[in-house]
């Protein structure tokens, strides 16, 4: 393991130009000015570590300007059940740290969770389980195009050497927030604001 030579390691003055740094926190999705509180400086390059003043969680700035952990890809989704919404937050990491092949499997997955969840049986194909949403009426005609992109994407990267660039892979998950969204999130939203007798 490399160690580090702690002679260019600078601390920065919180006062000073270098102390502050504009970004948004992949810990609590706020835009912040977050505040550096070290450099590693190379010949190639510096590494800064920063703190959220809103959450108090640390990033790093990478030499290339990428900032670790980033914000994770597509919206939050409110009244999932536990199972899919942990396999939706599961894509969205994929798409944060830009495995878009992972991504659009699990993106595919998601149809099978939703349909399972929605009293189709376990191990059938992802065509029988668009047919499901069809029959049972959880999406219109004019879904059945995009929830096929879901499937089609999803296959691609299961079954072919085809790398899936990240436009596709994008538009792979958010297919897939809108499926989650019209299924879920609007029922949920409807029995919050629907007066009870």
């Amino acid at each position: 393991m490399a160690s580090i030579n702690h002679k260019v390691v600078q601390p920065y003055d919180s006062n000073s130009d270098n102390g502050w740094y504009s970004y948004t926190c992949g810990h609590c999705n706020t835009n912040v000015a977050g505040i550096c509180f070290a450099g590693y400086h190379t010949a190639y390059g510096t590494v800064k570590w920063l703190l959220c003043p809103s959450c108090g969680d640390g990033s790093v700035l990478t030499r290339q300007g990428f900032i670790h952990p980033s914000v994770l890809f597509g919206p939050e989704i409110v009244g999932l059940p536990s199972n899919v919404k942990e396999v939706y937050q599961e894509a969205r990491n994929c798409m944060s740290v830009n495995a878009y092949t992972a991504c659009e499997l699990v993106c595919r997955t998601i149809l099978m969770y939703v349909a399972v969840e929605k009293g189709a049986k376990e191990k059938q194909t992802f065509v029988d389980y668009i047919s499901y949403f069809q029959d049972k009426q959880l999406i219109t005609p004019n879904m059945k195009p995009w929830v096929d992109i879901i499937r089609g994407h999803g296959g691609k990267s299961a079954h072919t050497l085809e790398k899936p660039d990240k436009n596709r892979a994008e538009s792979t998950l958010m297919f897939t927030a809108e499926l989650l969204r019209l299924v879920y999130e609007m029922e949920h939203m409807a029995n919050k604001y629907t007066t009870k007798p």
